[in-house]
């Protein structure tokens, strides 16, 4: 995974390209892309600043206002599969999310299982 760079390397691109060098000069003496330093110098002369955007993090399901009806649609038919939920999904609530998102969510959010039938086996 890609790591930011620092605040103070930066600071010294954008401050090297307003003291009159040219990008590509700055480019090799700080050992980063010619993008790199338009688009910190872009965003100096913007803003004054070049603080890095925010990495990573949580980033919610779409799944989770529809909570409480998924979970009673669980209760009211157990055995209903996820193709079925899909579709409960997509003409009940006009949601369309793939099957897989359902899945984590399910599992991760409401706690429900794989349920193993021996009956089955």
């Amino acid at each position: 995974m890609p790591k930011l760079y620092s605040e103070d390397l930066r600071s010294r691109v954008a401050e090297a390209v307003a003291a009159g060098n040219t990008v590509r000069a700055v480019a090799l003496q700080y050992h980063v892309s010619p993008a790199f330093v338009c688009r910190m110098h872009a965003l100096w002369r913007e803003t004054g600043a070049v603080h890095g955007k925010s990495f990573g993090g949580y980033k919610r399901s779409r799944l989770e206002p529809y909570e409480a009806a998924i979970k009673e649609q669980l209760a009211n038919h157990p055995s209903m599969t996820l193709k079925e939920l899909q579709s409960w999904l997509e003409d009940e609530q006009s949601l369309s999310v793939s099957i897989s998102a359902i899945d984590k969510f399910i599992r991760h959010k409401l706690g429900y299982r794989y349920k193993k039938n021996g009956g089955r086996q």
